[in-house]
């Protein structure tokens, strides 16, 4: 998929949490939870310095629960090849839906006679994550004509992704795993990309979507079970995280655009890494200066 690194906002985010220590240089980056000051252990035995964690059905709302660690998109994004519109994300398609978070793709393209379709995206303030275990819990649009992706990015050639294909007949149980590239010239790679059917899966249904980011390969589940590993193309430059729906008419792709407005819900976004913000002796001297208190299973 194209996604342009330079970003148009309608907020700025700043900071996560940061500590100083008097005998350390600046800031670090530290565990929100002061009992996970020891970092986070996952069901794969993998140990995370940090986290973000965002539930998006608190009371005070989803637009409220971005808080200071995600940004909303509102950049252009030009299309060439097959595509028939140009991506516009807009604030207004980032909103509070059904006690959750609702990122939609809108249906004005056919009416406004703009060459744009408005798409909706958030992204985390942080670019400096650098492995991890990534977690959605969503339910993924029913109308046809998007793209609903949750992936690491730093550049085409440095983004891992899960996305769903709404115009697909059995788009409640299809997904796409990718290294990106996923193609060499021109041919889909089969090593670095993975058209994954989950038999008895409904995605229409809220169910968790991961990926463990790690040094030699991308791990890919649904609900807890391991779908999808790949090996080719891991990224290996600190990313930012990506949730958006989109649609730029591509027939090859995307199609559409949505004739009415396809919505992705989402409950929660849990994230678990480690960062080129926080280096290991750091993390350990946080650790020790807590007592060493457990590690939070997650």
């Amino acid at each position: 998929m194209i996604h342009l690194p330079t970003r148009y906002v309608i907020y700025q985010c700043i900071v996560l949490l940061a500590l100083t220590f008097t005998h350390t240089v600046g800031a670090s980056f530290m565990p929100k939870r002061a009992s996970c000051a020891c970092g986070y252990i996952d069901d794969q035995e993998h140990v995370w310095r940090e986290a973000i964690t965002t539930d998006f059905t608190q009371s005070a709302g989803a637009i409220v629960a971005l808080g200071n660690d995600w940004i909303i998109a509102t950049d252009n994004e030009p299309q060439s090849g097959t595509a028939t519109a140009n991506i516009q994300y807009v604030s207004e398609n980032v909103m509070d839906f059904n006690d959750a978070l609702g990122i939609q793709a809108s249906c004005d393209f056919y009416t406004s006679g703009s060459s744009d379709v408005d798409c909706g995206e958030i992204f985390t303030d942080r670019s400096d994550i650098l492995y991890g275990s990534f977690r959605m819990r969503a339910v993924v649009p029913t109308v046809p004509g998007v793209v609903f992706g949750f992936f690491s990015y730093k550049s085409d050639t440095q983004e891992q992704d899960i996305e769903f294909l709404s115009s697909d007949s059995d788009y409640y149980q299809h997904v796409y795993y990718t290294d990106q590239p996923g193609t060499v010239d021109g041919v889909v790679d089969t090593n670095a990309h993975k058209d994954v059917e989950i038999n008895g899966a409904d995605f229409t249904a809220f169910g968790e979507h991961r990926f463990d980011w790690l040094q030699a390969s991308t791990n890919y589940y649904y609900n807890s079970a391991l779908e999808a590993t790949i090996t080719k193309n891991v990224p290996t430059e600190a990313s930012e995280i990506v949730i958006n729906v989109w649609s730029n008419g591509d027939p090859a792709f995307s199609k559409g655009p949505p004739t009415s407005n396809a919505i992705a819900t989402i409950q929660y976004v849990n994230l678990y890494f480690n960062s080129t913000t926080l280096s290991e002796d750091e993390f350990e001297e946080a650790c020790d200066a807590a007592g060493n208190v457990a590690r939070c299973v997650v």
